[in-house]
């Protein structure tokens, strides 16, 4: 069975630095195909701009969730740093781990956690209320999820791996198509570079 450790953290770390590059430029889009699905909890509505009160211009985060059960609303921000720094952020088990993303945009998300009414947040051009921040992280232990809610206020940490394990067992067709639509992409790429190489 693959996991995130199988397929990212291996004895090669440039085969890892670049397998890790290239899932960066479409993971979003695999949280996008499970936010669309409905057995998903949450859906997307868009990437939302938070903008501190009096400021002259926000910043722009990743997601947008709201709760297909109760309605709720939570900026979203993800986080999937695979070979980065020797592996040291593949695994949310700490904190701490959070305490190098020092950006303006970053420390927003933080503080929509606890203080949702602190900043405006408009979504597509629209005025909308948000009930806290929700973070999506490569993938997490329990206790690495616990202990990061617990200590920033978070409504809840989704792990990029157990989303991605949903969209297998739903057999999900934007999941399944994004795959392959990548895989061709790759490999248009590679056969043309060889093709190249051959005159």
């Amino acid at each position: 069975m693959s996991t995130f450790e199988t397929i990212f953290h291996s004895s090669e770390p440039d085969r890892d630095k670049f397998l890790s590059r290239i899932f960066g430029i479409f993971n979003e889009d695999m949280v996008r195909c499970w936010c669309s699905d409905p057995r998903s909890p949450f859906e997307d509505i868009g990437r939302p701009t938070i903008t501190p009160h009096q400021a002259p211009r926000g910043y722009t985060l990743d997601l947008t969730l709201r709760s297909r059960e109760t309605g709720k609303i939570y900026v979203g921000e993800m986080k999937c740093e695979l070979e980065y720094q020797n592996y040291r952020y593949l695994t949310l088990e700490s904190s701490s781990q959070l305490e190098h993303h020092a950006k303006e945009a970053f420390r927003l998300f933080l503080d929509a956690a606890t203080s949702p009414n602190r900043h405006r947040v408009t979504t597509r051009g629209q005025p909308q209320t948000i009930n806290g921040a929700v973070l999506v992280w490569g993938r997490c232990t329990e206790a690495g999820r616990s202990s990061v809610i617990k200590e920033y206020g978070l409504h809840a940490i989704l792990s990029l791996e157990e989303i991605i394990g949903d969209l297998i067992t739903w057999r999900n067709e934007c999941f399944a198509e994004l795959l392959n639509q990548r895989a061709n992409w790759c490999n248009e790429l590679f056969n043309g570079l060889r093709r190249i190489a051959a005159l």
